[in-house]
């Protein structure tokens, strides 16, 4: 039976692990009539809270789920690094990576859809606040329009074919997308620390020969519990730059030859 890994980045999410954790336990059944065995990896990265203390003792009640601590904060950009890494060394041919908020805004009940999707040979599905019939809960105003205006920004010009939504954390990817990706750019797959990660990551799976499809979703913002990380107009003006800079790079093609 092939595996799902699922990998929850967590700072500082002690209420917000615990929901999310046995909401991916109720989908272990469901998986399983799918052909797929569940694996969920929380990586925590150096809580200040109770949250690392919170999901070890998941880790000893819940057969499926395991822990890994960084050392130092290594940022959104350092759990994808650290989950990516995991997955390679652990899975094999045919398994899948999930990779969502470990704040509880994503929901797992899309897994089997998203993998069925995978099941028709898309490499990387994305659970999509922009296709016909995704809805969005709790976000902000202001943090909506933002998100609005880097989409447009991103297609404009990154141009992936069937994405529209560049930032979403929460995707499928198979075990062939990643490792052929990581062959060609090595340790410079990821390089930001910030929410921008999920973007690059993307734009370089796409360079990669890396094909795509949309899945829509309901984004339960309401659900979360405590106060967003994400400096907004920080992030908001290094993906901008960042954009730039992958599109105009030379240092790879789409095919990944140089």
């Amino acid at each position: 039976m092939n595996r799902l890994f699922a990998y929850l980045p967590c700072f500082n999410e002690e209420n917000n692990i615990i929901d999310l954790a046995f909401a991916w336990e109720a989908q272990a059944e469901a998986l399983e009539r799918n052909g797929f065995s569940l694996v969920v990896i929380a990586i925590d990265d150096k809580s200040e809270d109770s949250t690392l203390s919170i999901i070890r003792e998941l880790e000893q009640n819940l057969n499926r789920f395991y822990v890994i601590a960084h050392d130092v904060n290594k940022g959104l950009g350092g759990a994808l690094n650290t989950a990516v890494s995991s997955f390679l060394s652990e899975a094999e041919p045919g398994d899948y990576m999930a990779f969502m908020d470990g704040d509880n805004t994503h929901r797992p009940v899309y897994a089997c859809d998203m993998l069925n999707r995978c099941a028709s040979g898309t490499e990387c599905v994305i659970a999509s606040r922009y296709q016909k019939g995704s809805l969005v809960v709790g976000v902000p105003r202001l943090r909506q329009l933002l998100s609005s205006a880097a989409r447009l920004y991103y297609r404009l010009f990154l141009h992936i074919p069937n994405v529209r939504d560049y930032t979403c954390g929460f995707r499928v990817y198979s075990y062939d997308c990643l490792a052929k990706a990581k062959n060609i750019y090595a340790d410079k797959l990821i390089t930001q620390r910030s929410f921008s990660c999920m973007m690059e990551l993307l734009y370089k799976l796409y360079r990669s020969g890396c094909d795509f499809t949309e899945l829509p979703f309901t984004l339960r913002y309401d659900n979360k519990r405590g106060t967003s990380k994400m400096k907004i107009f920080r992030t908001a003006g290094n993906s901008v730059l960042l954009a730039l800079k992958l599109r105009f790079n030379t240092e790879a093609t789409k095919n990944g030859y140089g």
